[in-house]
This record gives structure tokens, C-alpha cells and sequence, in this order.
């Protein structure tokens, strides 16, 4: 038997290749989230209105995911959802009424356990996306219309009420439609439909998008690249795509492992 090593580096984009993908529940899938340890899976589809939750029964592959549940979403054009830190607030946006939605739920990560809160005004008027950074200081938004992403502070964590603008960069792509943080918000991606790309930035100063340097872009594995989203250790990356309608699992770092060779 012989080592084979750990290949790949956590949260490179350069070392992602497709690993297995599914297809999507709503036939115009527009936002991916997960719970912090990987065991549950979101999806959020225009088409049906709907958020769906899958139980995972092996941590963050989507090959071993089941539906579990759906709630109806706050916005009839639904195009993204983020959660917060443990599972106690889910936020949501969409194009229809131009409004970031947040919610309250009893149970972390349960969404069948969300009670509304209230919305905010968007700062474009094509919202795509959001995110948080870690500590719930600063709130994301991705606009379509102006192709730029939104950077807002929050006087209380997590809290969408307490938001204050701060500022703006111009998206890579033409045709923003996605985008995500890794870990510690030393890296930026975004996904396009203008180029059919993924990007990948890098900040300075972490989650402060002012500081964003582009590093590289990898295809996308369709046409019409839509959201995008990690694992929480940066060895898997994935990818909605709303023309084939599928979700796509791409391995980034593959582990170390014994392999009998002849």
C-alpha cells in the first residue's frame, strides 16, 4: 500500500473539479444555502416560491440529499437566501418588491420553524444576493440592475433593521448572479451570466469589498451560472445552474488516502 496525499487547496477555485451534481427542486433555482455542519441543505426556487430544506445524510455532499421540507417565500421573485451565525435567522431577497427579508425561527436551521420578522429597501433595483460576514457586522447585497456589490453595516449583529450603507464596488461580471464569502472573508466570489464565469478576489482587509483584488476565473460548468456557496473547510464548491436546472458538487481539496498499487 502506498500514501496517495491531500491534493488541492481549500477555498482555490483553481482546484475545483465536478464531483457529482442533482437537479434542482424548482425548475428556476435561484439561491443555495447550508447549516453550519453540513447535515442540512437549502434551496430556494423562483418558480415555485418556495424554500426548500433537505436532510444530508453525508455531510455536505448533495448525492445523499432528501427533501425534508418547504416554506413559501416572503418574495413572489425570490433570488437569494443567507443564514445567520447559528441557525436563528434566515434572511431572504427578491426582485419582485425590491426587499431583503428576515426571520426568526425557534428551531436553528429548521426553516418549517420561522416566524417573520420584517424587511429593508434594497440598495439596487435588480437584488440577486446576499450574505453576512461572520459576526453579523456588515450585510451584502448583489445587484443585477447596477451590476455592483452593496457593503451596509449593522449596528446590531444580524440584525437587518440596524443597517446603515457604507458602500459599493462594481461586479467582474456583467450579468451578476451570485456570489459568497470563504471562512474568514480573506476571499470573494462571484458567479455571471454575462462571461459564464466564476471569480475569485482577494481582500486585504477581510470582508471589506473595497479592498477586493480579482485573482483568477474558472468556467462554470453550464450556461447561466446562477448562486454559488462552500463547505464550511473550503474542499467543496457548488453551483446552481437555471438553464439545465442542476446542482453541481465540485471537490476542491481531495484528502489523503492509502491505495494498494500491483
Amino acid at each position: 500500500y502506498l500514501s496517495r496525499p491531500e491534493s488541492g487547496t481549500p477555498f482555490d477555485i483553481t482546484s475545483a473539479s465536478l464531483d457529482t451534481s442533482i437537479s434542482s427542486r424548482d425548475p428556476n433555482p435561484q439561491g443555495i444555502a447550508w447549516n453550519n455542519d453540513g447535515s442540512r441543505f437549502y434551496e430556494a426556487g423562483n418558480d415555485s416560491q418556495k424554500i426548500f430544506q433537505f436532510s444530508v445524510s453525508t455531510p455536505f455532499d448533495i448525492a445523499s440529499a432528501s427533501l425534508d421540507t418547504s416554506i413559501s417565500t416572503q418574495d413572489s421573485d425570490i433570488s437569494g437566501i443567507a443564514w445567520n451565525d447559528d441557525g436563528s435567522r434566515l434572511y431572504e431577497v427578491g426582485f419582485d418588491s425590491n426587499q431583503i427579508y428576515q426571520s426568526t425561527l425557534s428551531t436553528p436551521f429548521d426553516i418549517s420553524s420561522a416566524s417573520f420578522d420584517g424587511y429593508i429597501n434594497v440598495q439596487d433595483s435588480f437584488p440577486v444576493g446576499i450574505a453576512l460576514n461572520n459576526d453579523g457586522s456588515r450585510l451584502y447585497e448583489l445587484g443585477g440592475g447596477g451590476n455592483k456589490i452593496y457593503q451596509s453595516i449593522l449596528s446590531t449583529p444580524f440584525n437587518i433593521f440596524s443597517a446603515s450603507f457604507d458602500t459599493s464596488i462594481n461586479t467582474q461580471d456583467s450579468h451578476a448572479r451570485g456570489f459568497a464569502w470563504n471562512d474568514d472573508g480573506s476571499r470573494l466570489y462571484e458567479s455571471g451570466t454575462g462571461s459564464d464565469l466564476i471569480y475569485q478576489s482577494s481582500l486585504s482587509t477581510p470582508f471589506d469589498i473595497t479592498t477586493a483584488s480579482l485573482d483568477t476565473t474558472i468556467n462554470s460548468q453550464e450556461q447561466d451560472p446562477n448562486d454559488i456557496a462552500w463547505n464550511n473547510d473550503g474542499s467543496r464548491f457548488y453551483q446552481i445552474d437555471i438553464v439545465q436546472d442542476e446542482i453541481y458538487q465540485f471537490q476542491v481539496v481531495t484528502p489523503a488516502r492509502w491505495e494498494e498499487f500491483a
